[in-house]
């Protein structure tokens, strides 16, 4: 027969500060351990619980910072609306200046559908109504339409750039203003010829001045002739496009050369006394499709886009 196991005590000690009388618990080892077990346990719970706690009150104040920066989001998108209604109002008024169709007519030819403002209603409802939580339906409906009407004020823009483009192009090329200083001796059509005394018809205009007056193009070009031609001496002829060309006779010299291309008020000669020419000016025509027009009518014309 085994000897009998002794079983394991611990006592605990309670002595108080005033010398009074002390206290001890004796308990069995297995219970000690299992209250200190126990204790820990309470102990890392309470402190579970209590981070819970503290998690909860961090997410409450974080939903109502969502909640507020959700209603401020919905605030900007209808901001963002009338931004996009006051561009597209820019749009029809530059269209109006310009003469251009209505970006309601393009659209309506072109078929592409234009967005409603219906889609936003919903977001400006559920703010007016001060709900809680804007939907995201609201949401989407608005941005939506922004987007589309954004969109189309985006094509119809670039249009409208093309289009000044388009004119700003065509307007350098027709001539305009003076391409030489000084004063008409002598104008377009039917005249008495100053060396033969016969009746002839004048195809530009006479502009007299000092010998050496810088002569400037009066439209961009392309120069298509520079040299000697009989009556007129040293001539250059510009290739404005569009069907419009303009000479300039009886220059002393050139400073261009052939193919080069020339910008509105570059000088590329000077005003001579070359050629069939009694004192120092400049014959100076405009064609157009090749047929020869009065260049008075284009010295001070104001072009308008149109």
């Amino acid at each position: 027969m085994g000897k009998f196991k002794r079983k394991k005590y611990i006592t605990v000690l309670i002595v108080p500060d005033d010398n009074g009388k002390t206290f001890n618990l004796k308990m069995r080892n297995v219970v000690f351990w299992g209250f200190i077990f126990f204790w820990l346990i309470s102990l890392v719970f309470s402190f579970y619980i209590l981070s819970r706690h503290v998690n909860y009150r961090y997410t409450l104040e974080y939903n109502k910072y969502l909640l507020k920066k959700n209603k401020e989001f919905a605030k900007e998108i209808l901001n963002a609306r009338e931004t996009v209604k006051r561009t597209g109002e820019l749009d029809k008024q530059l269209r109006d200046l310009l003469q251009l169709k209505s970006k309601n007519a393009i659209i309506k030819y072109t078929g592409f559908g234009g967005p409603s403002m219906v889609d936003t209603e919903l977001l400006e409802k559920e703010i007016k109504e001060d709900n809680s939580l804007i939907s995201r339906k609201a949401f989407e409906l608005a941005v939506k339409f922004i987007d589309e009407q954004a969109a189309l004020n985006e094509k119809s823009f670039q249009e409208i750039v093309s289009y000044i483009t388009e004119q700003r192009a065509k307007l350098t090329a027709v001539p305009s203003g003076w391409p030489v200083k000084g004063w008409i001796t002598c104008g377009f059509g039917s005249r008495i010829d100053p060396f033969s005394g016969a009746l002839s018809f004048h195809e530009g205009i006479d502009i007299a001045n000092d010998l050496g007056t810088p002569v400037k193009a009066t439209a961009d070009g392309v120069i298509s002739f520079c040299g000697l031609e009989p009556g007129y001496g040293n001539i250059v002829t510009l290739n404005h496009g569009n069907g419009y060309t303009t000479r300039y006779g009886h220059l002393s010299k050139y400073i261009i050369r052939l193919g080069q291309h020339v910008k509105k008020d570059q000088i590329i000669g000077y005003l001579g006394n070359t050629g069939r020419s009694t004192a120092p000016h400049l014959h100076y025509e405009i064609r157009l499709n090749g047929v020869a027009v009065n260049p008075v009518k284009y010295l001070n014309k104001e072009i308008a886009l149109k």
